[in-house]
């Protein structure tokens, strides 16, 4: 799932020891690991309670448990990876809260198109070597990587269908050993698919929001992005319906609120609220990618006169209009481009 920061996903209000109220807005801490807070939201425990009290079939309570295990564990993982990809890029991770619909990862990546990419990046990367160091062990006790490979490229609803029961039979035959790094690797591909769908908030969504943001600005990336997640949210919502998939359908509700709430917002303050930051984003863009040719440090310059000039510009005409018609005639959007391009000013002067 997504890694961005939400502010209201931090509200730890619990209604005064309610313990209704926690089951909706509770959580347990589980430490702090790499200097990152884990937390486990109340929602999630009841989930996988309930999930172990009514699960039916082959297996019962206990396959429930290792389902939910093994899922928390790698999703777990994948949260990590856009938290120490966030580091690598400059950002500064302080917390990770998993949910029953998946993981948040307060990443606070720098905000800019490469680090966004790094970071949103580093959720899949961890799946794909999770699915990788599984299939090694497969192969070194005797599994055929054919039938692995085979699960790879077949689509997913053919492989969901036939390739699962004969495929995980034979890894059954093959050792516990065996059946484990298969059943980890199905789950890990499985999310890797999913997350990877261009669906906002999904990683697939943002990973195509930070790709459009080079060439097209982050306010015309991140417009079409939600546009494409809106629909792309119905299409998995009816997908869901006709499989009666209840967790996808709650996920596919989700992704159109959140692509919904951000069209919404792009709508509601249009390009010129977010004309600032993407000068700057632009502006200080070489400093995230790898400097491979004089090429682009020259255009990165140029970039960075470009945006200083621009500024000067909006600032002269900010200060014409204060001369003219006084503090109070300046709009919002006015006011605090003045204020970063004076705080910019001081930086630079005590630099």
């Amino acid at each position: 799932m997504g890694w961005q920061d939400r502010s209201y996903y931090r509200d730890r209000s619990y209604g005064s020891g309610n313990p209704l109220m926690w089951l909706l807005t509770g959580s347990v801490s589980l430490g702090r690991w790499f200097g990152i807070n884990v937390r486990v939201h109340a929602s999630l425990i009841v989930f996988v309670a309930l999930m172990m009290l009514f699960s039916g079939g082959v297996g019962g309570p206990l396959a429930a448990a290792k389902t939910s295990v093994v899922l928390f564990g790698i999703v777990l993982l994948h949260e990590f990876g856009h938290c120490f990809a966030s580091r690598s890029v400059g950002g500064n991770p302080n917390e990770i809260v998993m949910y029953p619909l998946g993981g948040l990862a307060m990443a606070d990546a720098p905000h800019r198109p490469w680090a966004t990419f790094v970071t949103v990046a580093g959720g899949p990367l961890v799946n794909v070597l999770i699915c990788v160091l599984a299939g090694i062990i497969l192969v070194v006790f005797g599994f055929p990587i054919s039938s692995v490979w085979a699960s790879v490229v077949a689509p997913l609803h053919i492989r969901v269908i036939q390739d699962i029961p004969k495929v995980y039979e034979a890894a059954r035959n093959a050792g516990v050993t065996a059946d484990y790094c298969w059943f980890v690797f199905e789950i890990s591909y499985a999310l890797l698919l999913f997350n990877l769908l261009p669906i906002f908030p999904l990683d697939g969504g943002q990973l195509l929001q930070s790709l459009l943001w080079v060439k097209r600005g982050y306010y015309k990336a991140t417009y079409f992005a939600a546009k494409v997640g809106i629909v792309g949210s119905v299409l998995l919502g009816l997908w869901a319906l006709m499989g009666v998939n209840l967790l996808v359908i709650f996920i596919a509700i989700s992704c159109f609120q959140v692509s919904l709430s951000k069209y919404r917002e792009l709508k509601a303050n249009g390009p010129w609220a977010y004309e600032e930051e993407e000068i700057y984003s632009a502006a200080y863009e070489n400093l995230d990618r790898p400097k491979k040719q004089s090429a682009r440090k020259l255009r990165a310059v140029q970039r960075q006169a470009q945006a200083a000039r621009y500024e000067q510009e909006q600032v002269d005409a900010i200060l014409a209009k204060v001369h003219e018609k006084g503090m109070q005639s300046l709009s919002w959007l006015e006011r605090r481009a003045l204020k970063r391009a004076t705080e910019r000013q001081r930086k630079r002067a005590g630099g």
